[in-house]
């Protein structure tokens, strides 16, 4: 993976890959005028970059003591990351029970662009595996498509749901990296928006 620098601070590309796929969903949100949904997705982003940050303060307590500035150039590592997915999830579903979205496929949709997002820009950053970015722009492009020929159904975006994360786990598994960090991540979030969806379907029986 690549590493990049600004100033003193360096990051993995998986950072940036991360920061476009949350703007890529928020500017989808707002283009489409869904701005509960856009503050719900940027707040969660927010939280999730901030508790991985943060962290470092549990993880690395005695660092931090005697160089309070490492806090800075440090965060709480992968520990620190899924603490950060838990946080994010968390808010997402007390979030979610309260809020009058509409449409009940709209966070499949959204999951299917950040997901997308993220593939393309950390395959373009570390160039490598093109064909596979392609894959995967191809591949969320048309699950994107089915999902809006039956939008308003729940139970057909949960189910394009499950077979979108079993094409990334395909991809991942011609890779040979299916037990990764990525899909642990997306196999997380496609159960927290599966039982979103699902939930809405009961909501509105």
């Amino acid at each position: 993976m690549k590493w990049y620098s600004v100033g003193s601070l360096s990051f993995p590309a998986s950072w940036v890959a991360i920061a476009f796929a949350f703007i890529g969903a928020y500017l989808y949100l707002r283009l489409t005028q869904e701005k509960q949904a856009a503050d719900l997705y940027s707040n969660a982003f927010f939280i999730l970059i901030l508790t991985w940050k943060l962290s470092v303060i549990l993880f690395q307590f005695e660092t931090i003591i005697k160089n309070p500035f490492s806090i800075v150039y440090f965060n709480g590592g992968m520990k620190g990351y899924w603490l950060g997915i838990a946080a994010a999830f968390l808010y997402f579903f007390l979030s979610e029970k309260k809020s009058q979205v509409q449409e009940n496929t709209l966070h499949v949709k959204v999951w299917i662009v950040i997901i997308t997002v993220y593939e393309l820009v950390f395959y373009l950053l570390n160039k490598e595996h093109i064909l596979f970015a392609g894959l995967q722009l191809i591949g969320g492009i048309a699950f994107f498509m089915l999902l809006n020929k039956n939008s308003g159904n729940p139970i057909w975006g949960i189910q394009i749901l499950v077979f979108f994360t079993c094409f990334q786990g395909l991809i991942y598994s011609l890779e040979g990296n299916l037990l990764s960090v990525p899909i642990a991540t997306y196999t997380s979030g496609t159960l927290l928006i599966a039982w979103t969806a699902w939930k809405g379907s009961r909501k509105n029986q």
